[in-house]
């Protein structure tokens, strides 16, 4: 290959050479399964997980916009704001912020983690990300805050659970196959 590219450098083509090579590599991605796992990976981070870290900061992002009182929907769907609730709901926005601002930061680095492969680091991260959705969901339940937002939430994090097992059980097939046909020695 090295050769190749000395002769398209001679020739003053080595962009169309490297062109050339990346169109090769995208044609034989597809039908190798450890390609095939690569663009699941990057679909999956680009198509669930992305999108879920947008909805977080969303969420962040309303409380940030409310400079008065609580912000619109927060409250529990047909209560009237509760006088001897206001105080500690008013008080308890920055730590809901932080909360949003976490899952949707977590689940960046759970994209990055799952295109790079680090399943320990994966599994760590899916945790907290767990875990701070039920500390959200309870916070908000203890404050008479308006749960039901979190329900396409909850379920987005249920398909993205399954997809993550599904995800690293694919990895594993793909690369227990992998080393059985090329045996170390």
């Amino acid at each position: 290959m090295e050769a190749e590219f000395e002769a398209a450098i001679e020739d003053g083509r080595p962009f169309l050479f490297a062109l050339g090579c990346l169109f090769a590599a995208w044609r034989e991605i597809g039908k190798h399964s450890a390609g095939r796992l690569i663009l699941a990976n990057y679909a999956l981070a680009l198509g669930l997980l992305i999108p879920m870290a947008t909805l977080q900061f969303q969420q962040a992002a309303g409380f940030l916009s409310s400079a008065e009182g609580m912000p619109s929907g927060i409250l529990s769907a047909g209560d009237g704001p509760n006088l001897y609730l206001i105080w500690s709901q008013n008080s308890a926005i920055p730590i809901l912020l932080i909360t949003w601002l976490v899952l949707g930061m977590a689940h960046l680095c759970l994209a990055w983690m799952l295109v790079e492969g680090d399943w320990p680091r994966i599994v760590k991260c899916s945790t907290l990300i767990g875990a701070a959705m039920i500390t959200l969901s309870l916070f908000m339940g203890v404050l008479m805050l308006d749960v039901l937002s979190l329900r396409t939430q909850v379920a987005e994090l249920m398909i993205e659970f399954v997809a993550m097992i599904s995800m690293s059980r694919w990895h594993i097939s793909v690369f227990s196959d992998t080393s059985r046909e090329f045996p170390t020695w």
